[in-house]
């Protein structure tokens, strides 16, 4: 059985820093607490795997993945250097609003909830699926193929929001409630799946079609996608930062960059932005 270790990482702590050669001073425009420090945090969460954030296997404290190296290209764009905070997926947004952290990139989708909390600079375009067992002897073909089966997500996560509002429709149509099972991170999710603790994973749309690509004898993505739309990069409210971040990504676009990366991840193009939008995605809920 081949191992997993590439695609998810044990969780770290600690505040590390990435190397990077900032080209320029600091820009005159940023908060003067990112300014005068000459660095940005970024806050994300290593556990969520390849292709978005790892731990690069054999260290510690080396990062890799699509987050980390676009975040870094900013921070350079900036004339900063970059630091990353490894937290849970459900600490970021709180880190943020304390100013632990000054931006959050982990596979984090733009919704009108969070809005209300951060500023969104949408960056690429996910969205969720289930995965189950190569083994699984019945396939769920939709949400609906749900009720009355144990279904695993990340704390905090858009997959367990989505969950409990399907459980809830099976419960309206007089079925089964979802058994519900959240996990702090997406190696322990998946190592509940290949146990049959639990029935189907609602995970990354990425990541899923990762691991069947890779592991074909372990994993089979079912059903069709689901919660697509933009994730971004989370900012405090009405930071001057979230404007300079647009601009810093739209000259990544306009000149290769953001491509480069995105293709060297394993990212289609479907999935890629060609301009940087300030909470793009618009409604109540």
């Amino acid at each position: 059985m081949k191992k997993l270790t590439g695609l998810v990482a044990a969780l770290a702590l600690s505040c590390l820093s990435v190397n990077t050669a900032a080209f320029a001073a600091p820009n005159e425009n940023l908060p003067e607490a990112i300014k005068s420090a000459g660095v940005l945090v970024l806050g994300t969460t290593s556990s969520i795997g390849l292709p978005w954030t790892s731990i690069k296997e054999g260290t510690s404290d080396q990062y890799t993945g699509v987050e980390v190296e676009l975040a870094t290209e900013i921070a350079k764009r900036l004339g900063l250097e970059l630091k990353v905070q490894n937290l849970g997926f459900d600490s970021l947004i709180p880190s943020l609003e304390a100013k632990r952290i000054d931006i959050i990139m982990s596979n984090m989708l733009d919704t009108p909830v969070r809005q209300k909390k951060v500023d969104f600079v949408d960056h690429i375009y996910g969205g969720s699926a289930m995965l189950q067992t190569a083994s699984a002897a019945e396939k769920i073909d939709s949400l609906d193929g749900l009720c009355g089966r144990k279904a695993s997500a990340l704390r905090g996560a858009m997959e367990a929001i989505s969950a409990a509002e399907q459980s809830e429709k099976c419960v309206a149509e007089g079925k089964a409630a979802i058994d519900i099972q959240l996990y702090p991170d997406t190696g322990a999710q998946l190592t509940a799946l290949r146990s049959d603790r639990t029935d189907v994973a609602l995970t990354d749309l990425i990541m899923a079609g990762m691991l069947e690509r890779d592991h074909p004898e372990q994993f089979d993505m079912v059903g069709a996608p689901f919660n697509f739309g933009p994730c971004g990069i989370a900012v405090a409210k009405e930071s001057s930062l979230t404007g300079l971040i647009a601009e810093a990504l739209d000259t990544m676009v306009a000149d290769g960059t953001y491509a480069e990366i995105m293709s060297r991840n394993g990212f289609v193009k479907e999935s890629f932005i060609t301009k940087a939008t300030i909470n793009g995605v618009k409604g109540d809920e």
